[in-house]
């Protein structure tokens, strides 16, 4: 089958190997360059207990499970850096699962208050002792990390032990076209 002297299955069989090679030069980049050398590093965590990479079209996003551990914010300062020296500038986002249960979460809707009225205020050791006070009302135990980006809340009771990273800066929200110009 010629059109206008081009063979057209020729042409056809030519960009189908083309976008074969394209495509799978890039899953192999992809797997032997991020997310072995990712997963290698995440394995040889010791507070890593499992984990899943997500690749997404604007971040690759890493779900830890975290084991119990003494500092919240050593550990997932250790995981960020771990992550970017694998991804470099790609973008990226690491979201903790943790080990929580209905008490520990009631001790934490309850201290959260303290937390957001502290990143407003900067009545940090207010929100440390509100957030003490919570867990030891529950029996539980509380332990507050803060860094320049983050408040690192770590609550422990028995083998369950919840893990929030709350940013200390509020986000910014640039308002929709309609919302800028309504009077």
């Amino acid at each position: 089958m010629q059109w206008h002297g081009l063979r057209i299955p020729v042409i056809l069989l030519a960009l189908a190997a083309g976008l074969v090679v394209f495509f799978g030069a890039r899953w192999l980049y992809n797997k032997f360059s991020l997310e072995e050398p990712l997963a290698g590093a995440l394995k040889a965590n010791p507070a890593v207990q499992s984990f899943e990479i997500e690749k997404g079209r604007a971040a690759t996003r890493i779900i830890v499970h975290l084991a119990p551990t003494a500092n919240l914010k050593e550990t997932y300062h250790e995981l960020y850096r771990q992550v970017q020296s694998v991804l470099g500038r790609q973008r990226f986002e690491i979201k903790i699962v943790d080990n929580r249960d209905e008490k520990l979460n009631r001790v934490f809707y309850s201290g959260q208050f303290a937390v957001y009225e502290a990143i407003k205020r900067g009545n940090y050791r207010e929100m440390i002792k509100e957030l003490e006070a919570e867990a030891a009302k529950a029996g539980a135990t509380a332990a507050v990390f803060l860094d320049q980006e983050n408040i690192y809340v770590q609550l422990q009771d028995n083998e369950h032990y919840l893990y929030e990273i709350i940013p200390r800066r509020e986000p910014v929200f640039f308002p929709s076209p309609a919302e800028e110009f309504a009077f």
